[in-house]
């Protein structure tokens, strides 16, 4: 490979890297000139075939159908909930359960948070976790900070298992065939199956790395924000920490064994908040003094969030996010259930007269369950026309960003994954990409390959199309230097929930909604040490224990 093929194979990385992040343009803009100068590179200079390349883009658009459908039935809800004043509810009952601040940390970011992410995934949880931080008084940057560490372990069965249903699944098609066919055939013949393999390697990881992130909360949080400036101050409830991790990560796991990824986060979440809500509580595992010392707040904290009287019960605001963990398990579990959902999936086939496909779950795609969800919660909170229509209207305004973002950034991976149909007798770019790699860095690819998924989440904004933009090199690194195919995916994955603490897309969002605009830099500073820690102690583990 030549050095003109080798920056033609790197375009989408250096493209994004240089309008996204440095050039700071928005991900509406940034992402189309991305997908241009892809397609350019990959025709005149990867010498892709033409058909492959115009059918890539329109099985791009296709497939970018499902992820849209998501975010915005998740969109959609929220907003629901807050034009109801049922989110004023879910506010004002955690400000009963502890005085602590390190417990509402832990409470409100990696339980509520993991539950959201379950639920909505795409960045949701730090959105709305920072600023119910900074309703209790929680400096915004810290606020904002601990925010996005916590949007990490969960993060590998977001959205549904979007990042590994979807994004991995897509990551490992090639010229309309998977890369791991011989894998899928071995793990019961359909990807769902495969998948459930590969996130079984991700959070039996987890059971260690995830399970310590609460306990790297509160010490951040005091260590970094406190008035002592002592990380000692986080680690005095060490033990309230672990139990909080571990009532997560051991539910999640046993749910991803039994019923696969699509809703151990909104499972795993829910149980870890029934246990761990009363011992806080009965402040159990904490030391009898509450903390709550922070150096001198930010005047903004105060105009950061407002709030109205509460309207509703807590059992009435939280129903709609009860009945749609109550759809997705029936959806997932039922089988005749899932089955006639399924009945209903639009799939097109031979693209542009290409083996390349593309299909869009229209019932079974979590998005029509956010709509029922929204629809049931306008009667049950009795809502007025006019905030129905503002529950609609700023959901559907606020998509055109992100369907111009994933309209660009799905075809973009598909032609950088496809590319191998050329006239220059190159293997697709990823696979010439994990070539290089594997000869260079193969005998430490345990470690370089979590860091590969933190810079795919880094520069795309999300762990999915982290998973879409890599797995396929992550699949071909592994069949190069011998390692388990399961273990590279699963440290991709992993790579990719720790690159959401740190992606320009979420720390903005963060930022922004605790008044923090423009201090971006300041908060990636303190989340990136955390995402490469993270990264190389998942690297670590499974390099001792050798791909399981």
């Amino acid at each position: 490979m030549s050095t003109l093929q080798l920056l033609a194979s790197l375009t989408p990385i250096i493209s994004v890297m240089l309008f996204l992040v440095l050039l700071k343009l928005p991900a509406s803009k940034a992402m189309p000139i991305s997908m241009v100068a892809t397609g350019l590179a990959a025709l005149f200079i990867w010498q892709m075939d033409s058909t492959i390349l115009a059918a890539s883009v329109v099985e791009g658009l296709l497939s970018a159908l499902t992820p849209l459908s998501i975010i915005f039935g998740a969109v959609f809800l929220l907003n629901t909930l807050k034009f109801s004043g049922a989110m004023d509810t879910i506010r004002a009952g955690f400000t009963n359960i502890s005085a602590d601040a390190r417990v509402q940390v832990i409470i409100i970011c990696w339980l509520f948070g993991s539950f959201i992410e379950g639920s909505a995934g795409f960045g949701t949880p730090a959105a709305i976790g920072a600023p119910l931080l900074v309703l209790l008084g929680v400096p915004p940057i810290a606020a904002a900070v601990v925010a996005l560490i916590a949007d990490s372990t969960s993060v590998s069965f977001g959205a549904i298992g979007l990042p590994v249903l979807f994004g991995m699944e897509q990551g490992l098609m090639e010229n309309g065939v998977s890369m791991a066919s011989a894998q899928i055939a071995q793990h019961g013949g359909s990807f769902v199956d495969y998948a459930q393999f590969i996130a079984m390697h991700m959070i039996t990881i987890d059971l260690i790395t995830g399970s310590l992130i609460p306990l790297v909360l509160v010490s951040v949080l005091t260590g970094f924000f406190g008035r002592n400036r002592s990380f000692k101050e986080g680690l005095q409830i060490w033990k309230f920490a672990l139990f909080a991790g571990f009532a997560f990560t051991l539910p999640a796991w046993l749910i991803n064994y039994v019923a696969g990824p699509e809703f151990p986060s909104v499972i795993g979440a829910l149980v870890g908040m029934a246990i761990v809500i009363p011992v806080a509580k009965k402040g159990w595992l904490l030391p009898a003094t509450p903390w709550n010392d922070f150096a001198e707040n930010d005047s903004k904290a105060d105009k950061a969030v407002t709030t109205e009287p509460v309207k509703f019960s807590q059992v009435a605001a939280w129903s709609p996010y009860i009945i749609m963990a109550a759809l997705l398990v029936l959806s997932r579990v039922v089988t005749p259930f899932k089955t006639w959902l399924n009945s209903f999936n639009i799939s097109w086939t031979g693209l542009m007269g290409t083996e390349l496909k593309a299909s869009f779950a229209t019932f079974y795609a979590p998005g029509i369950f956010f709509v029922l969800v929204c629809v049931f919660g306008f009667f049950l909170f009795k809502m007025k026309p006019k905030a129905i229509k503002q529950s609609i209207t700023v959901s559907c305004t606020s998509m055109l960003p992100t369907i111009i973002s994933l309209g660009a950034s799905v075809p973009m991976v598909k032609i950088f994954l496809n590319s191998g149909a050329n006239a220059s007798g190159l293997a697709s770019m990823p696979v010439a990409l994990a070539d290089l790699l594997a000869n260079t860095m193969g005998s430490v690819w345990y470690w370089v390959s979590p860091v590969v998924g933190i810079f795919g989440a880094f520069l795309s904004g999300s762990a999915t199309f982290s998973n879409m933009m890599f797995s396929g090199l992550q699949y071909s690194v592994a069949d190069n230097i011998g390692m388990n195919h399961a273990v590279a995916l699963a440290l991709q994955g992993i790579g990719a929930n720790a690159g959401n603490m740190m992606c320009v897309m979420n720390v903005v969002a963060a930022a922004t909604v605790v008044g923090m605009a423009g201090r971006e830099s300041e908060i990636i500073r303190k989340t990136m040490p955390v995402a490469l820690l993270y990264a190389f102690t998942a690297g670590t583990i499974a390099f001792v224990w050798g791909g399981f």
